[in-house]
């Protein structure tokens, strides 16, 4: 019975890998709105934290903050994230998505993706696996924010001392950075052994 269950998952990952050595360049294309999206992730919050008078611009001190405007500043946050970058990623991700399935997509192909998410979600029901990439992803942002202060001479300064948005500031400077040192290698190694291996 194991040996069966691993010969089905396996079967799967073949199936995937497959898939994508095939159909590389939307895979490509899909990478790029992902980037696109996080830049643009980025870009907002900055802005936003710089320009909403909500927190004064970037300037309160986190005592000078209530729960109202706490949430006032996130909802907002969020729906401008929504509205400037999660829309217009899903808008052009989910009119790509539209053109390869009913465009590009034979129907035995779209039959047999079906039927590999099927086997994918039961074999995830029954063995329960999850993935611990945000946890680690997390704890390397909140490594990264502690190296930052202590860097810039304010690991003993007191949070009262400290305004919200040079926190912010720090939170995206050290995502660029984990990107820049993490995201950039892997991308490069990946396709090197990519093309080594599936280049003909």
């Amino acid at each position: 019975m194991l040996n069966e269950e691993h010969s089905n998952e396996m079967s799967n990952k073949v199936f995937w890998r497959n898939l994508v050595i095939q159909y590389w360049y939307f895979v490509v294309i899909f990478g790029l709105i992902i980037i696109g999206a996080l830049i643009g992730f980025i870009l907002v919050l900055d802005w936003y934290i710089n320009a909403n008078p909500i927190g004064g611009k970037g300037t309160w001190t986190f005592n000078q903050f209530s729960m109202g405007t706490v949430i006032e500043l996130a909802i907002f946050l969020i729906l401008w994230e929504l509205v400037v970058v999660g829309l217009p990623t899903l808008v052009v991700g989910g009119i790509l998505a539209v053109i390869i399935w009913y465009g590009i997509f034979s129907p035995e192909l779209k039959e047999e993706i079906k039927s590999q998410i099927k086997k994918d979600e039961e074999y995830k029901k029954r063995y329960g696996r999850t993935s611990e990439g945000g946890g680690i992803f997390g704890f390397l942002m909140f490594l990264g924010v502690c190296i930052y202060i202590f860097l810039d001479g304010n690991w003993a300064t007191e949070f009262g001392d400290l305004n919200f948005g040079y926190f912010v500031d720090a939170w995206i400077t050290v995502f660029i950075w984990v990107l820049i040192i993490f995201g950039i290698p892997a991308v490069v190694i990946g396709t090197i052994w990519f093309i080594k291996k599936y280049g003909n």
